[in-house]
């Protein structure tokens, strides 16, 4: 008698039915397990620096997906820049790669003013972020302490 149940389950026949977001979950058990332990590390690994970590290998995930899109984006503003020089084309708004880079490149934000104003609003999240992940960090080690 064959024992199924010692197989891991994506060699077994019933991985056939398994609907593909059954399939996701299955292969994401390792990483949600990895992303667990980092997360319940203790004091001396803070929450800032878990986060990092956590935005940079989910980055590397997600590297299959961008690069090619990167690619994608990149060959289309060749073809918008020679399109618009050399044939006079005029994109659409709403596909103008170029222009958008453009805007984006040149902002500024002109109104003194207004400038201090969102300073003052990055500062402002910046001190609430770092006081949270401080708190949680020392409501853990406490924790830790009592139990």
């Amino acid at each position: 008698m064959r024992k199924t149940w010692h197989k891991p389950f994506h060699k077994r026949k019933a991985w056939n039915t398994v609907s593909r977001r059954g399939k996701l979950v299955y292969y994401m058990q390792p990483l949600v397990d990895h992303f667990f332990e980092v997360w319940m590390q203790a004091l001396p690994f803070p929450t800032l620096l878990k986060f990092v970590y956590t935005g940079c290998l989910v980055f590397f995930i997600l590297l299959p997906i961008l690069y090619p899109m990167f690619v994608l984006l990149l060959y289309y503003g060749i073809f918008q820049y020679v399109a618009e020089r050399h044939t006079g084309a005029v994109m659409p708004d709403n596909w103008d790669l170029l222009g958008a880079v453009a805007n984006l490149w040149h902002f500024e934000i002109t109104n003194k003013k207004y400038q201090l104003f969102v300073t003052m609003y990055i500062d402002r999240y910046r001190v609430i972020i770092t006081a949270i992940s401080s708190t949680v960090d020392y409501i853990r080690m406490a924790l830790g302490c009592v139990f």
